[in-house]
């Protein structure tokens, strides 16, 4: 077991719990195909064989999406909708209304336990082992890259997103190297940016904590529904060299 490895998995469920529908205001059939097309699509199989500390969000992100700041003032997506309680799907519909009080409700109901788990765990590593690697873990493909943000042009295989307080410049670039030996494309930084630290550590500054985002495009793992175990094998040997080198 990598034993200061923390994979951090917050959009691969397709879980919406039963109150999920109390807000909607949309068909159903509109919920199903975003469920699926705004999903990180099976991305938790890809590390289904790694042997070390999961946290894994247990919601889809349409009812609550864990990785966004919990304050909209605070969340640069909130502009669109899709702060940590969306209201509007990528391109701009709407698809349910929330209330403020609804929001606090779902609030506490997904987003401050997932938190809550994720600061108790990564502190345990820490003091247990003098640090912690963490790999925010995420996919994406070229259509929902178009519909958020307007552009699909050099899209690579795989995104590196860093913090340089948290991941240095350097060893980003380490890991860049790594991917394209691979025979990936790799960017840092685009078209997602910066990675998620457990609020405990990024509040505070605290020492211990390193933190990394994986985001891979759907195109290299997919064939449809199916998962290429070609690339389970690759993506498990790149989680296995961030955990032995960084």
């Amino acid at each position: 077991m990598a034993a200061n490895l923390l994979l951090h998995i917050p959009h691969a469920s397709l879980c919406l719990p039963p109150d999920f529908w109390r807000d909607v205001t949309v068909d159903r059939e509109i919920i199903d195909h975003n469920l699926h097309f705004i999903a990180d699509c099976k991305v938790d199989e890809l590390a289904r064989d790694i042997d070390c500390h999961k946290v894994t969000a247990k919601y889809s992100r349409l009812y609550c999406d864990v990785e966004r700041f919990q304050n909209d003032a605070d969340e640069p997506m909130a502009r669109l909708g899709m702060g940590a309680v969306y209201t509007h799907l990528p391109g701009g519909a709407q698809y349910r209304q929330v209330i403020p009080e609804r929001r606090e409700e779902i609030i506490r109901q997904a987003y401050e336990p997932h938190h809550v788990q994720l600061n108790k765990l990564s502190q345990k590593i820490v003091a247990q082992h003098g640090s912690c690697m963490m790999i925010d873990l995420h996919s994406y493909s070229d259509d929902l890259v178009r519909k958020l943000f307007g552009y699909t042009e050099n899209l690579p295989d795989i995104c590196l997103g860093y913090d340089d307080e948290w991941f240095s410049e350097n060893d980003a670039l380490k890991l860049k190297t790594y991917i394209e030996k691979l025979g990936y494309s790799c960017a840092l930084n685009y078209p997602y940016a910066g990675a998620l630290v457990p609020m405990d550590f990024y509040r505070d500054k605290k020492p211990g904590l390193r933190s990394v985002m994986l985001e891979i495009n759907r195109r290299i793992y997919l064939d449809g529904e199916t998962v290429r175990q070609e690339s389970v094998h690759d993506i498990g040997k790149i989680i296995k060299y961030i955990a032995n080198e960084f």
